[in-house]
């Protein structure tokens, strides 16, 4: 089979503005008129500034509006581009020079010199309170593409991809957010590095497995990447290029296939360790990533400007400023970047040079101002008469905090904050985050709301006009109308519960997460995400144990590791909003009709039938609903197909993940087994300390197995019964070990976790053996847990039918 080389030399391309002197605030920034419709300076909001902006603006400030504009014409769906740098800190742009993170911190002083974001910043809207979901790379870019939290991936032992082999991070099931703008009917592209996990093809269809990747097949496509998850192209790398660590094959995919593809001319890298063991293509040169990424992301928006009825999504995940560990230093930094010098030219604000890591910054500020350009020169296929940039939502950020710094103090990098990558304090996950939409969005900005890269999965559906299923995005929360009014996000804060994973190294386990809610975060001990780790007989055991509590209004910069307030009311309300989120696997509310069923979707949990006795769920009526009639009690029945993805106590691994059922919404191949009991019962009110009283019961058997629906089987009670607010009651359903029937076990690895009518709250899983309810368990897991283990979580057995 012929070949094409990896890596072609980029062409000349005219310099650009990026290192030109920054003017100052509130003058025009360098691309153009159009951006320059917006008052540029960085406000926080102001009514006189208000109404001097708006009379510049009908003034026709810029010559913005020599035509008139006229709303219907403008095409509802935006363009959408992210750009999100790797390892970089709010200190590394001059964006954040002189900002005040919150209104009692000093002003940030010393910054890098980033020209062209720093003018972005001006034209756009600047977030002091913006996330990455996780301190590490793939997590994050996990949680940016679901719309779900960063740990509730499968990859739970490292907090980053494995070095060799490994499962893809992102179930083929799952929704990602490209496949719903595909769905929104745009055109999607990715460039630059991928982290989530990709699927080589061994030459028989099987996944290779062999550690330095030798068994790949180059002439082979892809059994899973990026365009297995919503993009119609892509074009980069799979991972990070860290010799000493990263072995898959150094050479370029697009699409679906490798660029190169003969092996016999491949050469052998590597460092240390490694050396002579990475496959590599014969011009691999890590300088040249940069160059290369730039030039297929402005093919791409040129051939996209040619297109008058499709938007576009353009995900730009350069590798800069990521150690490139190399032969000749860990940072491998082009000579140029689009006519523009890059080597040699970083400066701090101070005006001190900087290093490698810092002109790898700098090659991100440029490409960022290259495509600004571009977009500000080009026409909009779609909006006659107006260029691209105006209806185009550009979003920059980064998937982390700086990589160097001090572990445990404060640092230039983060703004002043304390960590850096890899940990869970504010210098880790908070990230420079600036979004501009000119036709849409007030400019020139300063907007201290709380956003994380999990939101925009929402955030997008929700300007695209998509409508979330439940099983979207079930973490991901809509913030668009904190961007739309300043006074809203400074007057009416966003205190929805946002949470973060991963903390590498003491002070603590690696599996920490961290929650917060409004000016309050709490950071948990470990054990809670990942119980079964190595570590876990240090950490909590499935319980959400409080570490430390921090006020940022008060203590911004995160003095103390372990202190009293753990045991505050506000610690302890925090954990148990975190331990609910955690354990039923969504944060954000579905917004599920009322319908009958209690619950609406089995979810992905793996099957079992492994116990004797009743299991089942504890549960109440939300607050508010009103009273509910009950008409069937109901059991899952599993499709005779499907087969657990593990036994049922074994510790989860990659390689064993949860799926959905096969066939959920046919009723064929659905049989039962065996006879099972199923029980209602009512508890009592209070303290009152009797034993619940059972309401209603039924059998369902292989003779008699009911009405199937879907996934569940239901029987008509004789007489409905009336279920009543502030009471709590208990489903069971009867089980012997190995009889036929299984259920769906209460806690999920890595699928989607079952969903329950929405009038309904699930306080916690039951095992039941004998008849004695006052000795009620939790359904056995893989080892011994906290008891915390089994709140908020349900098995996927026994159900019911309210009346509709």
């Amino acid at each position: 089979m012929s070949s094409t080389p990896a890596m072609s030399s980029t062409p000349a391309m005219s310099s650009t503005p990026a290192m030109s002197s920054t003017p100052a605030w509130g003058t025009t920034p360098v691309w153009g008129t159009t951006v320059g419709r917006y008052f540029t300076h960085l406000v926080e909001f102001n009514p006189v500034l208000e109404l001097t902006r708006a009379i510049v603006l009908l003034a026709g400030c810029w010559g913005c509006f020599t035509e008139p504009i006229l709303a219907a014409e403008r095409p509802l769906k935006p363009n959408i581009i992210i750009m999100m740098a790797d390892d970089m800190g709010i200190g590394d742009t001059s964006a954040y020079l002189g900002v005040r993170l919150n209104r009692a911190a000093a002003p940030i002083e010393r910054t890098l010199r980033t020209p062209n974001l720093e003018k972005f910043a001006r034209a756009g809207i600047l977030f002091t309170d913006g996330y990455a979901p996780a301190s590490m790379c793939s997590a994050t870019r996990y949680s940016l593409l679901t719309g779900r939290f960063a740990h509730r991936a499968y990859l739970k032992y490292q907090g980053w991809l494995p070095h060799g082999p490994n499962t893809p991070m992102i179930q083929q099931g799952l929704t990602t957010l490209p496949e719903m703008l595909q769905a929104s009917g745009y055109r999607t592209a990715g460039v630059g590095k991928y982290h989530v996990g990709v699927s080589f093809d061994d030459g028989e269809g099987q996944p290779a497995d062999d550690f330095f990747f030798h068994d790949v097949d180059f002439t082979k496509p892809l059994l899973d990447g990026p365009t297995h998850h919503g993009f119609d192209e892509y074009f980069g790398v799979p991972g990070n290029t860290e010799d000493p660590l990263d072995t898959e094959p150094r050479v370029l995919i697009r699409d679906d296939r490798f660029i190169f593809t003969d092996r016999s001319r491949m050469k052998l890298i590597g460092m240390k360790k490694r050396e002579g063991r990475i496959l590599a293509a014969p011009d691999w040169d890590l300088r040249r990533l940069g160059p290369l990424y730039l030039q297929e992301a402005e093919a791409f928006i040129d051939r996209q400007s040619k297109k008058t009825d499709q938007p576009f999504f353009l995900y730009y995940v350069p590798n800069a400023n990521h150690f490139q560990r190399n032969p000749n230093g860990d940072y491998a930094v082009p000579d140029e970047i689009a006519g523009t010098r890059i080597k040699g030219q970083s400066h701090y604000s101070d005006s001190v040079r900087a290093g490698d890591r810092e002109d790898m910054i700098l090659e991100n500020d440029v490409v960022l101002g290259r495509l600004l350009d571009q977009l500000e020169t080009t026409d909009d296929p779609r909006w006659a008469g107006h260029k691209l940039i105006e209806n185009t939502l550009v979003i920059f950020t980064s998937d982390n905090g700086p990589n160097i710094g001090d572990n445990l103090g404060r640092n230039q990098q983060s703004g002043g904050l304390r960590g850096k990558k890899a940990k869970l304090w504010e210098g880790g996950i908070r990230v420079p985050f600036v979004v501009s939409w000119p036709a849409v969005l007030p400019g020139g900005k300063l907007n201290r709301s709380i956003v994380t890269l999990t939101d925009l999965y929402a955030t997008f559906a929700r300007i695209v006009g998509h409508s979330l299923t439940a099983d979207e995005a079930q973490d991901s929360h809509d913030v668009f109308a904190y961007w739309q009014d300043a006074k809203k996000a400074s007057e009416s804060p966003d205190t929805r519960p946002r949470v973060f994973f991963c903390h590498l190294g003491p002070p603590y386990l690696n599996d920490a997460l961290a929650i917060r809610q409004g000016p309050h975060k709490l950071i948990v001990d470990g054990g809670l995400a990942m119980p079964w780790a190595a570590w876990s007989a240090d950490g909590s055991r499935g319980h959400c144990r409080p570490t430390i509590l921090y006020d940022l209004a008060n203590n911004l910069y995160e003095d103390g590791d372990k202190n009293s307030n753990s045991t505050s009311d506000v610690a302890e309300d925090l954990a148990a909003t975190l331990l609910e989120i955690h354990n039923r696997g969504y944060a954000r509310e579905l917004e599920l009709p009322l319908g009958p069923a209690l619950i609406v979707r089995p979810g992905w949990h793996n099957l079992r039938n492994d116990v004797t006795g009743e299991i089942g769920f504890e549960f109440q009526l939300r607050a508010g609903s009103g009273e509910r009639r009950v008409t069937h009690l109901g059991m899952f029945d599993d499709h005779d197909k499907d087969i657990a993805s593990r036994p049922a106590r074994a510790v989860p691994t990659e390689r064993d993940r949860d799926q959905a059922s096969r066939l959920a919404s046919q009723n064929k191949n659905r049989q039962m087994s065996a006879s099972h009991r199923l029980r209602l019962l009512r508890g009592n009110a209070g303290n009152d300390a009797r034993p619940p009283i059972e309401i209603a019961r039924c059998f369902v058997t292989a003779q008699n197995a009911g009405e199937l629906r879907n996934t569940f089987r239901y029987i008509r009670l004789e007489k409905p019964v009336r279920l009543q607010q502030n009471v709590k009651y208990i489903l069971l359903m009867s089980t012997e070990a190995a009889d036929g029937d299984r259920f769906r076990d209460p806690a999920s690895f890595d699928g989607l976790s079952p969903v329950i009518h929405p009038g309904v709250i699930v306080h916690r899983s039951l095992l039941i053996r004998g008849e004695n309810l006052n000795a009620a368990s939790g359904i056995p897991a893989f080892e011994d847990l906290n008891a915390s283990y089994s709140r908020f979580r349900f098995p996927v057995g026994p159900t019911l039918l309210f009346d509709p």
